[in-house]
């Protein structure tokens, strides 16, 4: 019987080195989508239908305000472009307005650099007629849908969402928070 002489080449490690790298990247590529499809699954938005979640928010004045059972409208500031509209509308209204609306204002400022916020927005804030519950932690305000510049709004009824609506404008914003809802 012949005997046959395998040597390596430097076309077999060519071809070996080729294998190796192939084998490599696929593992890597497998590896990065079942880590990827593993993180933590993004916390679901707010619908029409949904119960508001029970969250425990402090106000302006570092005191616990959470959402009011009877509130029936709320209104929800993800930037400081959104800030912009709403605040000079519930400045002229005065003390009292949302509450007479039973409407609730929510801010999230958890982006907020800590020093600028201790001691610029929050000064600002407490000079405020009105109560703002504030959003600190991240992810806590990930359920709210936004749009960068505008104002989510959402009608309740007895704790369920009835409508959402999403605006930048002024006429919009005050039909909104006039609209009275039936109970």
């Amino acid at each position: 019987m012949d005997q046959i002489n395998f040597q390596p080449t430097k076309m077999n490690f060519n071809l070996r080195l080729k294998t190796i790298i192939t084998y490599a990247l696929s593992f890597l590529i497998l590896f990065s989508a079942l880590t990827l499809s593993a993180e933590e699954p993004t916390t679901p938005t707010l619908v029409v239908g949904n119960t508001l979640p029970e969250i425990n928010y402090t106000n302006q004045w570092e005191e616990p305000s959470p959402v009011p059972a009877d509130t029936t409208k709320l209104i929800f500031i993800s930037d400081m472009d959104a800030s912009k509209i709403i605040h000079p509308i519930l400045e002229k209204e005065g003390k009292g307005y949302l509450e007479s609306k039973q409407a609730v204002l929510i801010s999230d400022i958890h982006r907020m650099p800590s020093l600028i916020s201790k001691f610029v927005a929050l000064p600002k804030m407490k000079s405020y007629p009105y109560t703002l519950r504030l959003v600190r932690e991240e992810k806590l305000a990930d359920p709210y849908p936004r749009t960068k510049g505008s104002l989510t709004l959402i009608q309740l009824k007895a704790g369920k969402i009835t409508k959402i609506q999403i605006s930048n404008a002024e006429a919009e914003i005050r039909s909104f928070l006039d609209t009275s809802q039936s109970k």
